[in-house]
């Protein structure tokens, strides 16, 4: 058995463990997760307990917010896990956190290997410092084997442990769900969104806050050759209000519109109207949102400061690399969405799904995590 560790139930890794405990039982084996709480603030997520096809447990315990860090502090994670006795622990959350102190201060009394599920890498640290980096650097010494979606990843985790053990884990969606259907149109989905038929339409899908780098994106918009372009920003947060404000003030409601915060239904309607997905973000381990937009056969426009843009985008053969989320490189990029005929975005798209299909199906990432595991003698 393999036990998992993380913070809360979410659709994409609730995706991805159905299809991984699938795997797992070809082989006569399963998963069993752990978590360490039902939600979290800002999450939007409901949990269904009928969508989980495996074996879960919630751990009691308190949940504190420390400037949007969720330490969740759990009673009996250790006597879970002896009572379970997994073949292997796989910790899925942050280095510091309580679960992640708990199992490598017990390690002895677990009796198997540990794993270590990180998505860290230089440009998405939040908080560094000599103390914070000696703490970081005692804690990932203390672990043998780990899991990355990333080469930014690995990267990390060896300037902290030369000797760590290390495979890829690229994280997954439901490429079921965001894959298109001889149903789907994109004049359809224009026609029922109110899109216009003839604009090319940017999709931007995050929260709109200073990390996402929404601000800087809209100021550069503004500037660029907008007469052919359409944006539409789904999400919702601090600068929603700042940017209704800004569309109104610039007259730009014929070019850009927020839709609030969506189901999944709506964001993979407005991502088949689509031309383009795009992600300016200023610091994001490893998105999802440039992952889902793949499998639906858009091209990216993705910040060099996303984990896996390296991984998504290769050779603008089906995008491109934002070096820098500032008004120069916003503005160089967004013209070359405006001077790329909406045909060879088309076959940009196509390419887009060619490298999502290769390496980042839910499937294919079981697979991989299994053959690691297998390796790894208990």
């Amino acid at each position: 058995m393999l036990a998992i560790i993380t913070n809360i139930p979410t659709p994409y890794r609730t995706a991805f463990f159905n299809i991984l405990n699938e795997e797992l039982l070809k082989l006569n084996d399963s998963i069993h997760v752990i978590y360490c709480a039902e939600t979290e603030p800002g999450r939007h997520w409901e949990f269904s307990p009928q969508e989980n096809k495996y074996l879960y447990t919630f751990l009691k315990g308190l949940h504190p917010e420390f400037r949007n860090f969720y330490p969740h502090i759990n009673f009996g994670l250790i006597s879970c896990l002896k009572q379970l006795k997994p073949d292997w622990v796989l910790l899925a959350g942050s280095w510091n956190a309580p679960a992640t102190l708990q199992v490598l201060i017990n390690k002895n009394q677990i009796k198997c290997p540990v794993l270590f599920w990180s998505e860290g890498h230089f440009d998405a640290q939040v908080r560094s410092n000599k103390y914070v980096d000696y703490l970081r650097n005692k804690i990932l010494n203390n672990i043998k084997y780990f899991v990355v979606p990333n080469q930014k990843s690995k990267e990390y985790i060896h300037h902290y442990n030369s000797d760590a053990i290390i495979d890829f884990l690229p994280n997954t969606v439901d490429e079921d769900f965001f894959s298109l259907t001889f149903q789907d149109s994109k004049i359809e989905s224009r026609n029922r969104k109110n899109l216009p038929l003839d604009k090319t339409i940017i999709v931007l899908v995050s929260s709109l806050d200073q990390r996402k780098g929404v601000l800087e994106f809209y100021d550069a918009f503004k500037k660029s050759n907008i007469e052919n372009l359409y944006t539409v920003q789904i999400g919702t947060g601090e600068f929603y209000d700042t940017l209704k404000e800004k569309i109104a003030a610039d007259n730009l409601s014929d070019h850009y519109i927020l839709t609030g915060q969506l189901g999944a239904e709506d964001v993979r309607e407005y991502l088949i109207a689509a031309d383009i997905f795009a992600l300016p973000t200023k610091s994001d381990p490893n998105p999802l949102s440039p992952i889902e937009a793949a499998f639906l056969k858009k091209p990216l426009l993705v910040s060099s400061k996303a984990g896996n843009s390296k991984d998504l985008i290769l050779n603008n053969e089906n995008g491109w690399i934002i070096n820098e989320i500032r008004e120069e490189d916003l503005i160089k990029n967004i013209n070359k969405i405006a001077q790329t005929d909406r045909s060879h975005l088309e076959q940009m798209g196509e390419k887009s799904f060619k490298i999502v299909s290769a390496s980042f199906t839910r499937k294919k990432a079981s697979q991989k995590l299994i053959s690691f595991l297998q390796k790894i003698k208990k």
